[in-house]
């Protein structure tokens, strides 16, 4: 598959600033920036966890869509993209820039949960995340037993291996230019969000303009969840150390990366201090 365009996808779970990142990349000159268009991605998800081949044919359709834009530069803010369709797109000869967004654990996932998009139980979260029932993913036992909350949380986990996975994949490809890491809370700082533009390829108009644009759409509450929320009572705390109790049974490297990352909740992290 080829293709002439700078393309760029993010690597993220969702709740994490996508629509925002959106529309701030609409900025850009000569730039399409997408956040779930057609053909989307959540459309096929649940496919391609039973059968990774069904994503060919559906980035072939992608890869056409794209191509067929008048713009230089395409970038789209879909968190599916990640759960499941960058290595066939790699396999594929395609490699899109990736921007590695992610947000404070909890609050992501706690999002999910208010929501309503628990992975493997509920049809939004069958279309928009990964399933500790299919390869893959982050492996964990007994996933069926989890909470709802504690499967949004394990998701928020998977997108975040997912993310060094994909990390570790260019690097070994000599390709540590095409990712770039950023937080949701850096989405509102002009400055990281033009050198971010700039090391994507990317650029902005006239800068005095740019800024002044830049402070309407980052003022804005995007994509908010439904003002109803669910009155469960979580402890975040227990259901939070079992997740990642579960995990480290098989990856405990990635959960020592988890704990040392500036996402996890800070007693979370004390749990987890070995005793001296």
């Amino acid at each position: 598959m080829k293709t002439q365009k700078n393309i760029i996808f993010t690597v993220t779970h969702g709740r994490t600033g996508t629509t925002l990142l959106t529309e701030i990349f609409k900025l850009c000159k000569d730039t399409r920036a997408e956040h779930e268009p057609e053909p989307n991605y959540a459309s096929i998800l649940p496919k391609v966890k039973q059968n990774p081949r069904y994503a060919i044919s559906f980035l072939e359709k992608k890869i056409n869509s794209i191509n067929s834009c008048n713009e230089k530069n395409y970038i789209e803010t879909s968190n599916v993209f990640g759960k499941g369709f960058l290595i066939p797109l790699i396999r594929m000869g395609v490699w899109p820039k990736l921007i590695l967004l992610n947000r404070d654990f909890r609050q992501t996932a706690n999002s999910l949960f208010q929501r309503g998009s628990i992975p493997m139980r509920t049809t939004r979260g069958q279309h928009f995340s990964s399933d500790p029932s299919f390869p893959g993913s982050l492996d964990i036992f007994q996933p069926k037993t989890l909470s709802d909350y504690q499967l949004c949380f394990w998701g928020v986990l998977d997108a975040y291996s997912r993310q060094i996975r994909a990390a570790e994949i260019y690097k070994s490809k000599k390709k540590d230019d095409s990712y770039h890491w950023i937080s949701m809370d850096e989405l509102n700082d002009f400055d990281k969000i033009n050198k971010l533009v700039s090391l994507l390829g990317l650029r902005f108009g006239d800068e005095e303009k740019t800024k002044e644009k830049f402070k309407n759409i980052t003022s804005q509450h995007h994509n908010p969840n439904p003002s109803s929320k669910k009155a469960t009572k979580i402890d975040f705390l227990q259901e939070e150390i079992e997740v990642l109790d579960r995990a480290a049974y098989y990856d405990p490297i990635f959960v020592e990366m988890v704990l040392k990352s500036i996402f996890i909740n800070e007693k979370v992290k004390e749990f987890f201090k070995p005793d001296t």
